[in-house]
């Protein structure tokens, strides 16, 4: 009897009311948690070995989305695995595509870089599915989620957030606003919401997709533009191929930086945000200075 008395005791104590908040990728979730208390628990739902370009959900990933008490995500325009399970959700769901005011980026990749737009498979080919890296579209995000689902938001959330998104963004600008000319290299392209944000220089781009580097007569193009432009820069993204990064540009300050977060200790968006920017300064120093 007393066994029974201390169990129930525990259930009642317990905090019944914890609720989950699921992020389709791990730069969503850094929102989030900064947005909310200890009564919420937010969760990422892509591991860091999955790749977002060719996403496959495991059972207990479909199970998550299905349980989760507010699904956040990209929308099915640049998620398309994920539309049917969001669907047959019961509960509430925000999709940043479906928000008014979010800004969308041309491609799937940056609209000047000849890239083949159709390169992955489940993205809308007419936009650049990395919308996290626009820190305007995060605010948007945060208000919206805010309205959706205001329990567990800490006092003064989202409003604190946004307004010290607009501050550190509008720092860091002033920040690289020295480096803004200096031409940097990019594997890929996931950048382009970022770069624009805090005002850079565009890249030159190696590779029209993750998986294929580019052709002998591409490479030869590329190495003459490394060469012309003085490009001194490196950012060198998880799934680069880091050989032909140095063949192409072998006196290349080479800074790694994970557009999804992945490699960052940082659980939250803006410190996050801090280190990227810091990253993008240091290549673009070292470059400048070079």
């Amino acid at each position: 009897m007393r066994r029974l008395w201390l169990t129930l005791l525990l259930v009642l104590c317990s905090p019944a009311w914890s609720q989950t908040v699921v992020a389709s990728v791990e730069p969503l979730a850094k929102v989030l948690r900064s947005l909310y208390d200890d009564s919420v628990t937010v969760t990422t739902l892509l591991q860091a070995n999955q790749n977002p370009h060719q996403l496959a959900l495991s059972p207990r990933q479909a199970l998550a989305v299905q349980q989760a008490d507010l699904m956040v995500w990209l929308g099915a325009g640049v998620e398309a695995p994920l539309a049917p399970l969001v669907a047959r959700r019961q509960g509430p769901s925000v999709a940043l595509l479906t928000l008014e005011g979010v800004y969308r980026r041309d491609g799937g990749h940056d609209h000047h870089d000849g890239h083949d737009h159709g390169a992955h498979p489940g993205h809308d080919a007419t936009t650049d599915p990395h919308l996290w890296l626009s820190v305007n579209n995060m605010a948007l995000l945060a208000g919206a989620v805010g309205q959706r689902f205001p329990a567990g938001l800490r006092p003064g959330q989202p409003q604190q957030w946004q307004q010290a998104a607009e501050n550190q963004l509008q720092a860091e600008r002033e920040r690289l606003a020295p480096l803004a000319r200096v031409p940097w290299l990019s594997y890929h392209q996931p950048w382009g919401y970022l770069s624009e944000s805090l005002g850079l220089a565009e890249p030159l781009v190696v590779s029209e997709q993750l998986d294929a580097g580019p052709g002998s007569r591409r490479f030869v193009t590329l190495a003459g533009q490394v060469r012309d432009q003085q490009v001194r820069c490196a950012v060198q993204e998880p799934e680069a191929r880091v050989g032909l990064l140095k063949r192409l540009c072998p006196d290349c300050y080479v800074q790694p930086l994970d557009p999804l977060g992945r490699d960052s200790s940082q659980q939250e968006y803006l410190p996050w945000l801090a280190e990227l920017s810091a990253g993008f300064a240091q290549c673009l120093r070292a470059a400048d200075q070079g």
